[in-house]
């Protein structure tokens, strides 16, 4: 509804209407021809409403939402056709629920509180602060990397939750190119892949595993040309290519064809074929740290390459959360010795 008044009434005695005139807008709304509101109800109006309800004074209710007396009266009567029932009773001296507005205003109540949770949700959602992220990983990225990061992101993002399971590496660059994966922890190196990012993550040493009882488990440290014409357990190069081809190239420099007795996917169970006598291994330093096993971990005295683990992801599958997730994983500090972060592919 427009007003419109001006400062002085049209001059009888010439053919002007005075120029300057002052307008008060008072309140605009959709009415059909009838004057019957026919809009849908509004969110501003059930906030009017519960205003109302809390101070059961409109002049009050209306100084604390900012709006007008006469605006707010006509947003609680088109309500109240809306709903189709009369939700306050008001005379000169006060004004009261009735029956129906207390049963609205309790709904109303959760309504609104379910609203705006909706709206915080979206707005972590779209930060990186809620969801869910589905994270694969290897036995060794189970012990030293993954607990940890999970815990401290999880503390500054108590809303995220995690799907973790543990998978080869070859099965996670698989998960993560169908888009059944969104962050993998792998073996290092996987080859040309694309349509993955990878960061390197973790470094640690090489260590020769052997039985307790072996003629070298007292060494400190052994050449690798020291253990020509041993029996090997070896990681199944189907599960990890270029992790299989890197010790069988770091055997090879040193002159070794290792004769393969075993092979196996797991790191744990390769220490547990160790422990039984079926051969020696080479694996990263901390498989050995983490096992109750009866093995012994000697140092490789020849400059051999580090154990890498990689955190990957899919390029074409990045969401805000994903993105939180990396950003965290990259910040956080680095094992002693250990190198920053480097992209691959």
């Amino acid at each position: 509804m427009l007003s419109v008044s001006s400062e002085h009434p049209p001059c009888s005695q010439s053919d002007y209407t005075p120029a300057v005139v002052i307008c008060k807008i008072v309140c605009i709304t959709t009415r059909d021809k009838s004057g019957k509101y026919n809009g849908d109800m509004e969110l501003r109006q059930i906030r009017s409403f519960l205003s109302i309800a809390e101070t059961l004074h409109f002049g009050r209710s209306a100084k604390l939402i900012h709006l007008s007396q006469p605006a707010l009266s006509l947003q609680i009567r088109a309500l109240e056709e809306e709903v189709g029932v009369k939700l306050f009773e008001r005379d000169r001296r006060k004004t009261t629920l009735t029956a129906a507005g207390l049963a609205f205003r309790v709904d109303a109540t959760a309504a609104v509180a379910n609203l705006e949770q909706a709206v915080r949700s979206a707005r972590l959602a779209a930060d990186g602060r809620l969801g869910l992220l589905r994270i694969g990983f290897v036995s060794t990225a189970g012990n030293e990397i993954v607990p940890d990061l999970v815990r401290g992101f999880r503390e500054s993002n108590p809303r995220v939750e995690f799907s973790l399971r543990n998978i080869l590496t070859i099965e996670q660059i698989q998960m993560l190119d169908t888009g059944f994966l969104d962050i993998g922890f792998l073996r290092l190196p996987i080859g040309e892949h694309p349509e993955l990012e990878v960061v390197g993550i973790h470094r640690e040493p090489f260590v020769v595993v052997l039985p307790r009882s072996h003629v070298l488990a007292k060494r400190k440290k052994v050449r690798l040309h020291e253990l020509l014409g041993q029996d090997f357990v070896m990681y199944e190069r189907a599960y990890a290519p270029g992790f299989h081809d890197l010790l069988f190239g770091m055997l090879g420099d040193a002159g070794v064809v290792p004769n393969i007795a075993q092979t196996a996917g797991q790191m744990p169970t390769l220490i547990s074929l160790v422990d039984a006598g079926m051969g020696i291994s080479i694996l990263p330093a901390s498989t050995v740290r983490h096992s109750v096993a009866s093995v012994t971990a000697c140092e490789i005295a020849d400059p051999v390459p580090m154990s890498e683990i990689g955190i990957a992801i899919n390029r074409r599958n990045r969401t805000a959360i994903i993105d939180n997730f990396m950003s965290y994983s990259m910040g956080k500090p680095r094992l002693a010795g250990e190198s920053a972060p480097a992209k691959r592919g």
